[in-house]
């Protein structure tokens, strides 16, 4: 993503500079919109973000907050309060206006209905213009009021947001190496995701909460003058519902956390899957990972599920409790009176639309928002002080005589003793670090770097460190931004840096060179590439110490002693240089070498160290290896690697998403009716026609029962009959019954079409989920190469929390408000036919609105979406690194990097915001131009109006553009929320790996391997990672296969487990792979990566994880790889085991054996191992696996000497294959240079 927009920095907001009245209409909105009508609105239409909502100062101010609130229980409340608080009171003072809008609204409307009564012999026209005007103008202020009102609080809202993710993210950069291993992506993910979307409606909601409250006490206040002791009921009513309510809210609080925990467990394990996609393919976990899921998604939509009952018996309670209060007063003014008038019933009426609305409406959500805000602060709170640390970074000290001294150091990790009363020094020189698996060799690095604490004793550290981690770790930037990584640039450093690392001819071979950006999780480069350049960034820092962890491992033993030679004996000569390896070769290069073993460290000195002379001189020129002798190797070392082919194109992209363009299409609302069940829907739509018909019942009966008060007024004070008064009164019963029975059948539908509608959008939810997690761990591996990870759990995670909680309740008021409408649309014709002209411009008006919004909003929406996916994935990438980060001291250029994209997202969201409310204010004015309309109307054509008919189509006006507008707004509000529906079906629509093919019983029976023509290429490329391979192995055999970093050793496991599609055939006891299914091909080939793939689970699970083998079975295998006596249960969670990179591998040497399948595939397995794991690794295969095919890649060439056949690999075409004491008896060969060049015997 370009953060700064192609074409420079970014244009200053038009509100910046805008005039009052420009402001409060939303004016500065125009030129966007009719840029948007125009065309599709890209990123770089983006504005320069506000000062007020720059993720720098805000993260300032919380920091500070935080900082004198922290030892508080509350502290998050306390700090959002006094960040935002203040600003929110002053904001409120809106609400006074929207409060006297609501109370005097229904004295006026009773005053006009009074001056429209029978009984006044002359309409008093001036009078009725007056109070007309009066209601008209409080109208037009509460628009202005409230709109933007509720704009200011969306503003907060951003801002709330971005301090509290920069909190986050700041916290994560001053977190202690050790503690890693308890922060969980997935909780991070969510808060920043989801959770914190619990802001989003909770302002508005809230604020008509306290509002609603405050009118309520109006209201009853007002009513008690009017009508006196009837209002007791109302006042009982209202303190019983809202402590229901209230409680109703602490219920939804403990719902949404335990909803919430299990988000967070199925984000974590979903990131951790798609982190590792390749093993997951490897060991066919993709049904067990989908069940998994799946099992949690369910639980989690069930708990929210629960949560939405609970919401909507408290609006249908509201309902319940003022309809029949509504009526009993009614009843009560009745028995207390004896007169009821026209007047007097709409006056209660008015009150009650009042009352009724904060009851069933505002009580309810603000209730329920609340709960999930205080859930949501409860989590943040949590997270936060999770990632508090106490520990300063270390200071540097600059000295000329640099050292590293432990007096006596203890270091124990999870309470296990790691070094114990160890005591060393070193001064300049090589320093190398061995020892046995578990030994601690890398957390002796990270007590140098004091990421680790020491439990007693001194350790001294003086001088500047640097540090490079045995697993490469590069940031998404550019390759010259990961070398530099926040140090001056120095052009000469920066070229020698490049020399001695050999990258120059990386970059020559990549359309941007050093300019490339790297991809998530380095895809787009090979992993000796990615090596090279951390060790490179490791070596720029002009420091004085170097900590290096087994970071040539990975490199091919030429490319390893270049890196050795130029980097580590030449450039660092006179440094302290800590190397850890297992490389004994390298001993007699060492000024020491450490020995760490069972808790203790040998220092020996080495006293005959030889000089780098002595080497074998090595050059690398134009991607060829030169030997002293000037004669060429065959080709280059690190280039035809499929990963590498994909720089150009991924690295344009590394955060970008195919953003779709145009409206939500037709189709994409089809499939959601269709994953919800599409016949059931029609059953939902005849729950809320019931309640519409119910509802106009209701109001109709109210116009009935003012027509007959008025008529029993007048009967009572005439000399009619008292027969006609009985029959009056009898009718007054019978509306009542009709009354109750109506208000009954409204609440119990309203329940109903609720409930039916939210278990329809669940299931969409599932399915769709269900859908997009199946299609995702199916697709094919180009997918996940050229997809970034950030992106994707976006789509699991924000897009899915749209589609839980951000669509069925629009959808819920959309529905109820177009039957509303229809319902309103005949009341208000049968008072006046001509009000239909108005409704039909109403309709009009707010159709053309609507088109003209939708063309500039669904773009910003789609935009607020894919700039939010930075954010996650800068997360995940400092999560990875943060050793890095730290030790380079680049916290605040990532700081800096991860504020700029939180400017991008933080413009997005309030272009999005500002367009949305200039729609919803233009949509208010419409509705205010109607609502004069409607009163004026009968103030002009007076003759004949019964009070009740005007009463009715008032009250009527106002509702029913009150909900035309807002129906209008949530219209928009589920086409803007349906984009993640759009990119939630974009996922299951991904291309899959073939599922067809032959599954043959008992095969392979041999597991007689041949490549015949085998060709790789990537994503249809024209240069092939593998070029006409044919190569044959006769079963039991093992061969081994050796090549420079990115010669395509990988490429030819990925072809023989079909992650990409190759040309030519692989046989396997005669059968052409191709012809067999996939999932059974992957069952029969075992396979043992270079890096160990566990998941946050069981032991048992990460051993078996379809449960196919009884526990026996297990402990046996466990027992087998020298594992079996460390554990107590196979139930133990993989991650508090605290195991080592062998440890880890002999897991995965458990999972083959279990398996015992007749092809084994050991793909750089012990590079990063201790020599005793490498002898048990070598011993378990040697005897378990005698009788199969096993395939062995390796960079260690030992591990390739027992084999029975080498093939060697160059530029992805085989050079040399032949036995290993053939291929040393030629001395021009390859293979004969590379074991000479690792001083093998």
């Amino acid at each position: 993503m370009d953060i700064g927009g192609k074409k420079g920095r970014r244009r200053s907001n038009p509100k910046k500079d805008a005039s009052i009245f420009s402001k409060i209409t939303f004016w500065y909105t125009v030129d966007l919109f009719r840029k948007g009508f125009k065309r599709e609105l890209e990123e770089d239409d983006l504005y320069e973000v506000l000062p007020e909502f720059e993720s720098c100062s805000l993260g300032d101010r919380i920091e500070h907050e935080w900082n004198q609130q922290k030892h508080r229980s509350n502290a998050m409340f306390v700090v959002l309060l006094k960040m935002f608080g203040p600003y929110y009171c002053i904001l409120s003072l809106n609400m006074f206006f929207h409060i006297i809008f609501h109370v005097v609204q229904p004295m006026i409307v009773s005053k006009l209905v009074f001056l429209y009564a029978p009984s006044r012999k002359e309409v008093n026209k001036t009078n009725i213009y007056l109070y007309s005007a009066l209601l008209i103008l409080l109208l037009v202020t509460d628009v202005v009021c409230r709109e933007n009102f509720f704009f200011l609080t969306e503003n907060l809202i951003i801002k709330i947001r971005t301090a509290f993710c920069t909190l986050v993210y700041r916290k994560l950069l001053k977190l202690p190496g050790s503690r890693l291993r308890h922060v969980f992506f997935g909780n991070i993910t969510n808060l920043i995701t989801r959770d914190i979307n619990a802001f989003d409606q909770f302002f508005i909601n809230f604020s008509y909460g306290w509002s609603g409250f405050v009118i309520i006490i109006i209201t009853c206040c007002n009513m008690y003058q009017n009508i006196g002791f009837p209002t007791i009921i109302v006042m009982s009513v209202a303190g019983l519902l809202i402590s229901a309510q209230v409680l109703a809210g602490v219920w939804i609080v403990s719902l949404k956390q335990a909803s919430c925990k299990k988000t967070d467990k199925r984000i974590a394990i979903l990131q951790e899957v798609l982190s590792n996609m390749r093993s997951t393919k490897f060991y066919v976990w993709e049904k067990y990972v989908d069940d998994k899921l799946t099992t949690l998604r369910k639980k989690e939509t069930n708990l929210y599920l629960k949560v939405v009952i609970v919401l909507f018996s408290s609006v249908v309670s509201g309902i319940a409790a003022s309809n029949i209060t509504f009526c009993l007063v009614l009843m009560m003014y009745n028995w207390f009176a004896q007169q009821l008038s026209a007047e007097t019933i709409y006056f209660i009426t008015g009150a009650f639309i009042n009352l009724c609305f904060s009851f069933s409406v505002a009580a309810p959500y603000s209730m329920f928002n609340g709960a999930q805000v205080i859930a949501a602060v409860k989590r943040m709170q949590t997270l936060v002080q999770q990632l508090e640390t106490h520990n300063e970074s270390p200071k540097i000290f600059e000295t000329l005589n640099p050292k590293i001294e432990l007096k006596n150091v203890t270091v124990a990790v999870e309470n296990r003793v790691i070094f114990d009363d160890v005591s060393f020094d070193t001064d300049k020189g090589l320093t190398l670090v061995t020892g046995a698996a578990t030994s601690g060799k890398s957390i002796l690095l990270m007590t140098l770097l004091k990421e680790i604490e020491i439990s007693k004793g001194e350790l001294i550290v003086e001088g500047r460190m640097s540090y490079a981690p045995q697993e490469p770790w590069l940031f998404p930037s550019t390759i010259k931004q990961n070398i530099i990584f926040g140090s001056e640039y120095n052009p000469k450093r920066y070229r020698d840096v490049i020399k001695a690392c050999d990258l120059q001819y990386d970059f020559d071979l990549l359309e941007d060179g050093d300019s490339t950006v790297v991809a998530d999780r380095g895809i787009n480069l090979s992993k000796g590439q990615q090596s090279r350049i951390n060790i490179a960034r490791a070596i720029y820092k002009n420091s004085d110490i170097y900590l290096l962890d087994d970071c040539l491992s990975s490199l091919d033993p030429l490319v390893a002693r270049f890196i050795f030679t130029t980097c580590i004996l030449k450039f660092l000569r006179n440094k302290i240089v800590f190397l850890v390896s297992h490389n004994t070769n390298l001993m007699p290069y060492a000024t020491k070498v450490l020995k760490l073993s069972n808790g203790c460290v040998e220092s020996n000195e080495n006293t005959c160290i030889q000089k780098v002379d002595d080497l074998e001189q090595i050059s690398i020129s134009k991607g060829k290896i030169c030997y002293n002798n000037n004669e060429p190797g065959n080709g280059d070392y690190g280039i035809s690697d499929e990963k590498t082919l994909l720089a150009a194109e991924t690295a344009k992209r590394v955060y970008g998403e195919n953003k779709n363009t145009g409206s939500v299409s037709f189709q994409i609302y089809k499939q959601f009716v269709n994953l919800g069940g599409g016949k059931f829907l029609l059953i939902i739509f005849g729950f809320f026609l019931l309640t519409q018909l119910s509802l106009s019942v209701k109001e109709n009966l109210v116009r009935d029962w003012a027509n007959l008060e008025d008529e029993i007024l007048e009967t009572n004070n005439s000399s009619a009959s008292s027969s006609h008064y009985v029959t009056l009164l009898q009718e007054r019963n019978v509306l009542k019954f009709k009354f109750v029975l109506a208000v009954t059948v409204l609440c119990a539908t309203t329940m109903i079409r609720a409930t039916t509608l939210f278990v329809f959008c669940r299931s969409v939810s599932i399915k769709l989920h269900n859908k997009m997690l199946k299609n995702i761990l199916n697709a094919s591996m180009r997918f996940f190469d050229t997809t970034f990870i950030g992106n994707m759990v976006n789509r699991f995670s924000k897009d899915l929390a749209n589609i839980d909680e951000n669509i069925p309740i629009p959808i819920h008021h959309l529905t109820a408000i177009i039957f509303e409408s229809a319902g309103n649309l005949v009341i208000i014709a049968s008072t006046n036919v001509r009000l239909l002209i108005p409704i039909f411009l109403l309709f009009i008006s707010f159709a053309l609105l609507r088109y003209i919004y939708v063309k500039t909003g669904r773009p910003l929406k789609r935009l607020d979406a894919s700039t939010k996916s930075p954010l996650v994935g800068y997360l995940n990438a400092t999560l990875e690194g943060l050793v890095s980060v730290k030790v380079f001291q680049a916290e605040k250029v990532l700081k800096e990097e991860f504020e700029k994209y939180h400017n991008v997202y933080n413009s997005a969201s309030f272009l999005h915001a500002a367009c949305l409310k200039a729609f919803v204010f233009a949509s208010d004015l419409c509705v205010s131009i109607f609502v004069t309309i409607v009163v004026f109307q009968f103030a002009i054509f007076n003759e004949g109006v019964l009070p009740a008919d005007f009463g009715l189509a008032v009250s009527q006006a106002f509702i029913m553009g009150t909900t035309l507008y807002f129906g209008l707004y949530k219209g928009v509000e589920i086409e803007t929320q349906m984009t993640s529906v759009e990119r939630a079906i974009e996922y299951t629509t991904v291309k899959n790996e073939p599922k067809t093919g032959l599954e043959i019983k008992d095969w392979p029976k041999r597991a007689d391997v041949e490549y015949e023509n085998v060709s790789l290429s990537v994503d249809n490329s024209k240069t092939c990672v593998l070029r006409n391979i044919n190569f044959s192995i006769k079963s039991p055999g093992k061969i081994g296969i050796v090549g420079r970093t990115g010669a395509g050793k990988s490429s030819i496991i990925s072809a023989l487990f079909r992650l990409y599609e190759f040309d030519g055939k692989i046989v396997i006891d005669g059968i052409d792979i191709k012809t067999l299914s996939l999932s059974f091909l992957r069952t029969r080939i075992s396979v043992i990566p270079q890096d160990p793939i566990l998941f946050d689970s069981s032991l048992r699970d990460n051993i078996d994880p379809g449960q196919k083998h009884t526990d026996e079975v297990i402990w046996n295998v466990l027992e087998t790889v020298k594992l079996k006596e460390s554990l107590e249960t196979l139930n133990v969670n993989i991650k508090e085991m605290n195991l080592t990179c062998g440890q880890k591998q002999l897991i995965c040497l458990a999972r083959v054996l279990v398996s015992n399948n007749k092809i084994l595939v050991l793909d750089e397995m012990i590079e990063n191992v201790d020599f005793e794991t490498e002898n048990l690794i070598s011993n378990v295969i040697n005897k378990h696996f005698s009788s199969c095919t096993v395939i062995k890649i390796a960079h260690k060439l030992k591990f390739v000497m027992d084999c029975d056949k080498v093939l060697v690999l160059d530029k992805g075409e085989i050079v040399e294959y032949d036995s290993p004491k053939s291929l040393l008896q030629d001395k021009t060969g390859l293979f004969y240079k590379m074991v000479h060049s690792t001083n093998l015997p």
